[in-house]
């Protein structure tokens, strides 16, 4: 919907309390459009996953309601999903920030097997407990909280010892922090967490 700001932000929520039905047919217009590109480039090039970037949260929750997102924005989304199934893609990444817990439900339901979060509100979106309630049908990418490594060796070592090997050891788990390595991270923690963290995975196999 092109949100890319504040103002933005505030003229789609509301147009989509007026004119719901204007939304759904504007998303099904850039739904079809995705899925006719992505079938003259599947014809050609194989690929291993795709991803969905949907930043349609934050911390207390998404921004619309699960109603609101199955009806107006999740079939938007079918004509692409249809054309990978077609070509084969078997891993469908939903990639989203904050707090997008109530949408798994639906995106599940949806086709998509693979979970990405960044910056996330870490008790709503804690990994394991995601896994005891999805199983292993939802894969999950991420999951380490950045901000450990602001804290220092211990919290790190604390953080990836607790999240990392119950999710490794299950499968269908990539193991990364939950955002980007800011300037503000000192280099020695970070060169400490992926030492840790290749141990880790090395030991898991």
């Amino acid at each position: 919907m092109g949100v890319e700001g504040w103002s933005r932000f505030t003229e789609v929520i509301e147009l989509l309390v007026r004119d719901p039905l204007l939304v759904h047919d504007s998303l099904m217009i850039q739904g079809e459009f995705a899925a006719r590109l992505a079938d003259r480039v599947l014809r050609d090039v194989q690929v291993d996953a795709a991803l969905f970037s949907e930043p349609i949260a934050e911390k207390r929750g998404p921004l619309i309601s699960p109603k609101m997102y199955r009806e107006i924005v999740l079939p938007s989304y079918d004509p692409l999903l249809s054309v990978l199934k077609r070509h084969g893609v078997e891993v469908i990444v939903f990639v989203s920030w904050a707090n997008p817990r109530l949408l798994i439900p639906a995106i599940l339901e949806r086709g998509f097997n693979c979970l990405w979060a960044y910056e996330v509100e870490s008790q709503a979106m804690d990994y394991q407990d995601l896994r005891r309630e999805f199983g292993r049908d939802l894969r999950l990418i991420g999951g380490i909280d950045l901000d450990v490594l602001r804290q220092g060796k211990e919290a790190i070592r604390r953080e990836v010892a607790e999240k990392v090997p119950p999710l490794l050891a299950e499968g269908g788990y990539i193991p990364m922090l939950d955002g980007r390595v800011r300037v503000d991270i000192p280099f020695d923690n970070y060169v400490f967490y992926k030492r840790l963290l290749e141990n880790m995975i090395g030991m898991s196999r």
